[in-house]
């Protein structure tokens, strides 16, 4: 009864507020970690400061199970999903499946809430900083992938990948992402610092996202775009919460993306696209002229490089394992 009565555009909006409310719900929570002993500020910024000095047994207990139930059941609400419709069935109100899914992110989001404030510690305590970021990284190349046939990848102009890659991008993305996501929400303790407050939002929103599987709203281009562009300020303020001198790597870095892919499949008026490019243009001239050396502008290059050529070497493995498929197929024909 509920499914047929909710439309998903309202579950988007429901998202966003509970994302916020979420937000000060930790941040009222914070006095109660204040009682946690954490390690001391790392100088490595590769050493995530978010742990406890010991870490405990309970704590590592429940933030895996936690992790490990929450990846599960999500995963079998995608395998239902897809064997029970198909692409050409998108609606707008929920079916049982995506109340099943949202029900899923909630409780478990709810349970990483009440992990914080008993235990703190998250899956963090077992595994490097770089993995989470990693996650997060790759689900935003595998969509540039997605996207490609929509927007384009280099200002608006499509790469011709072959079909049968980005139809297997779009084919297994709901796990790929699910995980990513899973993955990065149980990494982090609650903790009310703005990085991680605007992370937060981002897995939450993202959640939300992988829960309306077959809605209408899940192709929605500026709601997917929004789910994009949010690791921009995510990325941004953690590097300046851990006083690194590397966000503008991160800021400009994530701007260029938007202006080179992104904003082109908003449908934004030429002079829109102008006024981006020329204040991207001289925030980078203030930047490099001011605030630090001409020869630093690199910086600018290094996110945008790395993601475009990612792209690029997942598709050149998928040719190579494609190419040797089909010599395998060619000898056993031959064998047989």
């Amino acid at each position: 009864m509920l499914q047929n009565g909710v439309d998903s555009r309202q579950v988007v909006n429901f998202s966003i507020v509970f994302s916020i409310l979420l937000c000060a719900a930790i941040v009222a929570m914070g006095g109660v970690l204040s009682q946690f002993e954490i390690i001391p500020h790392p100088e490595d910024p590769l050493v995530y400061e978010w742990q406890l000095a010991e870490q405990t047994a309970w704590g590592q207990l429940t933030a895996w199970l936690g992790f490990a139930l929450h990846q599960l059941f999500i995963w079998a609400a995608v395998v239902y999903a897809q064997k029970r419709y198909s692409k050409r069935d998108y609606r707008d109100s929920l079916r049982p499946v995506n109340v099943w899914a949202l029900g899923i992110n909630l409780v478990f989001i709810v349970l990483h809430y009440l992990q914080t404030m008993i235990f703190y510690d998250a899956i963090a305590q077992d595994l490097p900083s770089w993995t989470a970021q990693f996650a997060v990284a790759l689900m935003l190349i595998v969509i540039l992938g997605m996207e490609n046939q929509r927007r384009g990848l280099f200002f608006g102009r499509k790469v011709k990948f072959r079909k049968a890659f980005t139809d297997g991008l779009r084919k297994y993305h709901g796990y790929f992402f699910s995980f990513a996501v899973i993955y990065t929400f149980w990494f982090h303790p609650m903790v009310p610092t703005w990085g991680h407050l605007i992370g937060f939002i981002h897995v939450v929103l993202v959640m939300a996202q992988g829960s309306l599987m077959f809605m209408r709203v899940h192709l929605n281009k500026r709601w997917m775009f929004l789910l994009e562009i949010l690791v921009l300020p995510h990325a941004f303020q953690v590097a300046l919460n851990q006083s690194s001198n590397i966000w503008p790597m991160f800021f400009f870095g994530f701007a260029a993306i938007f202006l080179v892919t992104q904003m082109h499949g908003l449908g934004l008026r030429p002079w829109v696209r102008q006024v981006f490019y020329g204040s991207f243009l001289l925030l980078v001239l203030y930047v490099y002229l001011v605030m630090r050396e001409p020869y630093q502008v690199n910086e600018v290059l290094r996110i945008p490089l790395i993601e475009y050529v990612v792209l690029f070497v997942m598709y050149w493995i998928y040719l190579a394992s494609a190419w040797l498929s089909s010599r395998f197929r060619q000898l056993s024909l031959a064998g047989g």
